[in-house]
């Protein structure tokens, strides 16, 4: 008894599948091709955004601590300074990132969808928001301190070239701090001695 009526609803079924239409008319002769949504994205403007604001950031550091003719002396500084600017850059566009996963997750979820999982990820987002916080700061000491060591380094090596040279033109060649020393003394009592034999020659 059951296996009749089972029979007799699947033929049922069968019936009402048959009667259905292959196509919905309509459609298949419109000729409309419908185009999937695209949301407008600036992905390239944020970019350069933050490229920019990494090239501001560089060079009002590095003309703080160095002047434009030591920058443009050495080509370290400028290299390094480029390496500083892209990775700097990164963090940037990698807050902005976040920033903007943040938005439109709380757009999301004040639309309606409240769901925990919801919650979980925004908690995820705003902690990584923070750990880029603190990199970017963390990294920013780091190339002010790279900046001031350039700074103390340049100075040290341009004094010691400018005190080399200026040995040179009295003619004293020394090694070091104790040999200066010591050729400025045996300079100033070579003068002495030459004060003094000029005092005899006047008697």
């Amino acid at each position: 008894m059951k296996e009749t009526s089972k029979d007799k609803f699947r033929d049922s079924l069968g019936d009402l599948l048959n009667d259905l239409p292959d196509e919905v008319e309509g459609l298949g002769d419109s000729g409309i091709d419908l185009q999937p949504v695209r949301i407008e994205s600036n992905q390239g403007a944020q970019l350069v955004r933050a490229k920019n604001k990494a090239e501001k950031v560089m060079n009002s550091l590095l003309t703080f601590y160095l002047s434009e003719e030591i920058i443009a002396e050495h080509e370290y500084i400028r290299a390094k300074a480029q390496l500083d600017e892209s990775a700097l850059s990164m963090l940037i566009r990698q807050m902005q990132n976040s920033e903007t996963a943040i938005t439109l997750l709380m757009e999301t979820i004040h639309e309606g969808d409240v769901s925990p999982r919801m919650f979980e990820v925004l908690s995820d987002l705003q902690r990584t928001l923070l750990d880029i916080i603190k990199s970017q700061t963390m990294y920013m000491v780091a190339i002010e301190e790279n900046a001031k060591k350039i700074s103390r380094d340049v100075d040290v090596y341009h004094n010691n070239e400018s005190s080399t040279s200026s040995n040179k033109q009295s003619g004293i060649k020394s090694r070091g701090t104790k040999d200066l020393m010591r050729a400025l003394q045996d300079t100033i009592k070579e003068e002495d001695i030459q004060d003094v034999d000029g005092n005899e020659d006047e008697e």
